[in-house]
């Protein structure tokens, strides 16, 4: 069952972050990779991924579901998929209350399961070396059964690891009916390049598109959160950033909080030229 979240309609928010997936590459326009030199994506650390500071934009239906604010549905199986940037995995981990890195568990403490209960929350990212992917992951480190487990990037998966998936697929819907899976990929499932029965339980329950921010939403985002630190960064120097820096949203607000704290250090309010001036001082 594939089903289109319907338009949000209400303003962007809540702040900061959206996504944690691969950033996009250079692109037209002179923008930067994120491998550029001093770090951009260094700037800041990250905080942890929750509901509370991802961006809903179009994606209010979704995000609904996965806290537990939509109606109960009886799916216990959700594919999520997106292009790069769109926060797919950001939504993973605030689905699980997980780290934002690694294969951590932890109790899901802003969301609940689809009918509102809560549990353990794991994530897995599938692209990390020697990634498990059996029974074990049914169970935290103390032995507990969990309620939600999240494997993110499933198009990385080898021969052996889609075994192992459809294996746990299976081994889910029979034996474990307290736990909820969650994967996530780039493309829907008949667009991956996998096993085609591996393909068919993927497809099991809902399929959701996780969908990208518009420029304009990532402005106002921008702009909200420049003014959340008492900033004001004008429309000119949001529309040059958004041209000159990679596109993704968490970089796009570290650049905010970097710039900013550029502009109190130079004691000159944020201008074009100012920044400019920070962008040559990275390096």
């Amino acid at each position: 069952m594939t089903v289109s979240p319907k338009p949000a309609g209400a303003p962007v928010g809540p702040l900061p972050f959206g996504c944690n997936d691969d950033r996009p590459a250079d692109g037209p326009g002179g923008r930067l990779a994120p491998s550029h030199p001093q770090g951009v994506l260094d700037l800041i650390p990250r905080p942890r991924q929750s509901f509370a500071n991802f961006i809903v934009g179009d994606n209010a239906e979704l995000v609904a579901l996965l806290r537990g604010e939509a109606a109960a549905v009886a799916a216990r199986f959700f594919y999520l998929w997106g292009s790069p940037g769109s926060g797919r995995s950001h939504l993973l981990h605030a689905a699980t209350g997980s780290p934002e890195a690694g294969a951590g568990d932890a109790p899901v403490a802003d969301s609940g399961a689809a009918d509102g209960a809560g549990g353990i929350g794991r994530y897995m990212d599938l692209r990390e070396p020697d990634a498990p992917l059996g029974i074990e992951l049914l169970a935290d480190s103390h032995g507990r059964p969990v309620a939600r487990l999240a494997l993110d990037n499933v198009d990385a998966l080898d021969a052996g690891g889609e075994q192992r998936l459809f294996n746990l697929y299976n081994t889910v819907r029979q034996e474990y009916p307290g736990c909820s899976l969650l994967v996530s990929g780039p493309r829907p499932p008949a667009g991956l390049a996998l096993r085609a029965d591996l393909v068919t339980r993927l497809s099991w329950g809902l399929t959701y598109q996780v969908h990208t921010l518009t420029d304009a939403q990532k402005a106002c985002a921008m702009s909200a959160h420049a003014r959340s630190r008492g900033a004001v960064i004008g429309s000119e120097v949001v529309e040059w950033l958004l041209q000159t820096m990679p596109r993704d949203l968490p970089t796009l607000l570290a650049v905010v909080d970097s710039l900013d704290g550029h502009s109190l250090a130079a004691k000159r309010p944020v201008t074009l030229p100012l920044a400019r001036e920070w962008l040559r001082s990275l390096g």
